[in-house]
């Protein structure tokens, strides 16, 4: 049996992507494989069976009746039938991962690096994802399973024929993986070395140490992370090109990682954890308080998911040349706006859209029972995810082109002995109007550009296009306002291509030939929205020329031909 696995970009500059992942998981087949797992599902068959004899009126499901034994049982099964893992310590009272959700995050963190290529300006010169990659990444909050760093190792991320390296010990994948509970580093070291990746996977014990700060000096989670890297061989046996300049900044001696994940403790109070849940009134998951919750250094601080991952956000200001994408899960809605407004006021980032992601995972159920095929697709359990970094991006990036709104529009022209005279009269009305746009001082660049819809290009057909950007951008040297930041495109706020082609001649030669103006536009700040709007919304007026404006200037123009000394003597 395989996984599938399917990312879509979100239709909105502002809804979260979709990350959409399917695992089968057919009971019957796997007891028969895993006597372990048998035992469990026969034992969870039978109390369901108790249950409903003691109570026929018992409105309980059969996950009602699943215990640890029970999960942890289906986890190994499912990791070692699809992946090949193993993992024979998953210690009662502590969290039992579900599989397919941690999959999920771990698909979708692959996308994110594969397209280090065609969004990070740093990598898109390159052709190849691997261009500039450390191999290396961090997972913060292990817990007792190691389970991401685990699935980093497989088909999943690093055996991925595009991620990987060349099979040599200096540039295999190496993963972090930390945890400030000495139980869980116990029993994640049990699990890396049952499958034999010591030499990948190095578990580390770090001291809880509550987000502060110095100055610019982090003390967050991902702080106690790059300490221990900082002194381990693993993670220095590449030199760093820039450990001159590093030091300089006062983070010399930190190794470079190509990413950061974490699954952060959900709750702020222990009394969260023990509450049953609202609904049915179970008990809530096998979760330890070091698993479970996070409690904020002061009282003017967010506990939970939102605090830990403003620790990270903290420290990800002090090491910000140090890893390329910070990434969490996130459990709710809610939570994913807090910690995405939070990010709108980082330094070097300042709402540049491009260097935030949001995803929404979403999960398909596919099993068996009483031999009998099921799939239940959107799982209610939705989870979120976040990722930033400091690179800068590049101008045309797929997460940041406007879907919405006016996208074409079509020109009528008179008809000419040549279409191509059609073509040049709207692109001359185009660059016109770009140079008059009131209060805004424009670039125009005409090109044959190949169109790129939705990050697929549309064959090999390469069209007029006139790219747009403000004209302060267009050189070596750019005049900055309060409206910039560093790690801006050197676009600027915004990409307007404007495509130019025929869409269609009349067969009456005296008809009009009807011109399509194709509009791809990428939008980096709510600055950059506003600036699009503005522009977007006068064209099919002005270069149609059927608004007010025209009507007004054309009547004038009728009234003085028809005034004329040589129109009177007609």
């Amino acid at each position: 049996m395989t996984f599938t696995y399917q990312f879509t970009l979100s239709s909105r500059t502002s809804s979260p992507d979709t990350s959409r992942f399917s695992l089968p998981c057919k009971f019957d087949q796997l007891a028969s494989a895993y006597p372990e797992f048998y035992h469990e599902l026969d034992g969870l068959k039978k109390r369901r069976r108790t249950e409903h004899d003691n109570d026929r009126s018992s409105t309980q499901t059969l996950s009602s009746q699943v215990n640890h034994s029970f999960n942890a049982a289906l986890t190994r099964a499912l990791l070692h039938n699809h992946f090949g893992l193993h993992m024979p310590s998953l210690p009662e009272g502590r969290l039992c991962p579900p599989v397919p959700n941690r999959c999920n995050y771990v698909a979708w963190l692959k996308q994110l690096v594969l397209s280090n290529s065609t969004d990070l300006y740093r990598f898109c010169n390159a052709g190849d994802a691997s261009h500039d990659l450390q191999y290396r990444g961090i997972d913060i909050g292990t817990g007792v399973s190691a389970i991401y760093p685990l699935l980093l190792t497989t088909n999943l991320f690093a055996k991925c024929s595009k991620l990987r390296c060349n099979d040599t010990q200096s540039t295999k994948w190496k993963f972090l993986a930390t945890d400030i509970d000495p139980v869980a580093i116990e029993s994640a070291s049990k699990n890396v070395h049952a499958n034999q990746l010591q030499d990948e996977i190095y578990v580390a014990l770090v001291e809880q140490s509550p987000s502060s700060s110095t100055g610019n000096v982090a003390r967050g989670p991902l702080y106690a992370a790059m300490e221990v890297a900082k002194k381990e061989f693993m993670f220095n046996q590449v030199e760093d090109a820039d450990a001159k300049q590093n030091d300089e900044l006062g983070v010399g001696n930190y190794p470079k990682f190509d990413f950061v994940l974490t699954n952060p403790p959900f709750y702020a109070t222990i009394e969260e954890v023990t509450t049953p849940r609202a609904g049915d009134k179970r008990s809530r998951t096998d979760i330890s308080v070091n698993e479970g919750v996070y409690t904020a250094a002061n009282v003017e601080s967010e506990g939970g998911e939102v605090g830990f991952i403003e620790a990270i956000i903290h420290d990800s200001s002090f090491f910000q040349n140090h890893v390329t994408w910070y990434t969490s899960l996130i459990a709710k809605r809610s939570s994913l706006d807090s910690i995405y407004q939070k990010l709108q006021s980082v330094e070097g980032i300042w709402g540049n859209r491009g260097q935030i992601r949001t995803v929404e995972f979403q999960q398909d159920n596919i099993y068996e029972e009483n031999g009998e095929r099921k799939k239940k697709e959107h799982n209610a359990r939705v989870r979120w995810g976040i990722a930033w970094t400091f690179e800068r991006t590049v101008g045309r990036i797929r997460s940041c082109m406007v879907r919405g709104g006016l996208q074409s529009f079509v020109v009528s022209i008179p008809v000419s002995d040549d279409v191509i005279d059609a073509v040049n009269e709207v692109s001359s009305r185009l660059i016109t109007y770009f140079g008059g746009v009131r209060d805004l001082s424009l670039k125009c660049i005409v090109e044959c550009r190949v169109r790129n819809t939705d990050g697929t290009t549309n064959g090999c057909v390469k069209e007029r296009c006139i790219t747009v950007i403000e004209e302060r951008f267009s050189g070596a040297a750019t005049s900055h306002h309060e409206q910039d930041n560093r790690n801006l495109p050197h676009e600027g706020h915004f990409v307007m291509d404007a495509f130019i082609s025929i869409k269609n001649k009349h067969q009456n030669s005296s008809d009009n030939v009807d011109v399509e103006v194709c509009l791809e536009m990428f939008v980096h700040t709510t600055y950059g929205m506003m600036l699009v709007n503005k522009i977007r919304g006068q064209m099919p007026g002005e270069i149609g020329r059927t608004n007010r404006r025209w009507r007004r200037l054309l009547k004038r123009q009728l009234a003085s031909s028809s005034s004329s000394p040589l129109s009177s003597k007609s």
